[in-house]
């Protein structure tokens, strides 16, 4: 029931909500080794005119909507049970299971405070092990020994869950290129949980992102390193405007019919 999608200028979006995302985890045997994206419009937009990267979204055991955008898409489509899914309460959420947790992105500080603030809020979570990958260019990823030594280290664990904390769409590069060498744990690919495990003040209010002005929050809080990213996400949005209007005039077509 999980394998359903929705094109989105060519990546597969699971046709998925928070409550069906949990229980999708839930739900995994953990017989064979997986991955999960969290692709916002950004990354999208990169894997537009990289094949190399939709290949490794569609590619996933999910790939979940990230984003009022994503979210939109699939209600045009008809999809209208689909929302945006949260690494960050999927995260939490997982912590309160009987599954094992392994922890790898971040830096040497986020992950010390990061530590101690998920001991404090879950005494009873079965958290294996956390660790700060090294720093590797995008091109470096699929031959980086460090990488390949720390994915060893992590299989001799054996944790059901493998949380993933780097920039997109990087972290998506580096569970598929290294998700075979943990033959039962799922690879999830959560970009900025981190920090925002290590500090909840840097995350927008519920009421900014139900109302779909993360975006914005998150620019006012960080206009220079956030800026050119979302002017150029807007503008790849803008010019793909057609793909949204065919999609609205089929949705009034239906109705209409």
């Amino acid at each position: 029931m999980y394998k359903r999608r929705f094109d989105f200028l060519g990546v597969g979006i699971s046709i998925i909500n928070q409550p069906m995302a949990l229980q999708a985890v839930k739900d995994y045997d953990f017989s064979a080794p997986a991955y999960i994206c969290f692709p916002d419009t950004s990354v999208v937009k990169e894997a537009y005119k990289d094949p190399f990267l939709i290949q490794v979204l569609n590619n996933s055991y999910l790939t979940m909507p990230d984003g009022k955008p994503s979210q939109l898409v699939a209600r045009l489509r008809g999809h209208k049970h689909v929302s945006t899914v949260s690494g960050f309460h999927l995260c939490k959420s997982l912590l309160d299971s009987e599954l094992t947790h392994y922890f790898y992105g971040g830096s040497d500080e986020t992950i010390a405070i990061m530590k101690q603030k998920l001991q404090d809020q879950f005494p009873k979570a079965r958290i294996l092990g956390f660790k700060s990958p090294p720093f590797v260019s995008t091109g470096e990823i699929a031959n980086s020994q460090q990488i390949k030594s720390d994915m060893e280290e992590i299989r001799s664990l054996n944790p059901n869950l493998v949380w993933i904390g780097i920039s997109s769409p990087k972290q998506d590069y580096v569970m598929h290129h290294f998700y075979r060498l943990l033959p039962h744990s799922v690879m999830l690919g959560v970009g900025g949980v981190f920090l925002y495990m290590a500090d909840e003040s840097l995350r927008s209010p519920e009421w900014v992102k139900k109302i779909g002005m993360r975006w914005a929050y998150r620019l006012l809080k960080e206009p220079r390193r956030l800026w050119p990213k979302y002017y150029e996400t807007f503008r790849f949005l803008f010019q793909n405007k057609t793909f949204f209007l065919k999609l609205i005039f089929r949705k009034k077509q239906a109705t209409a019919g």
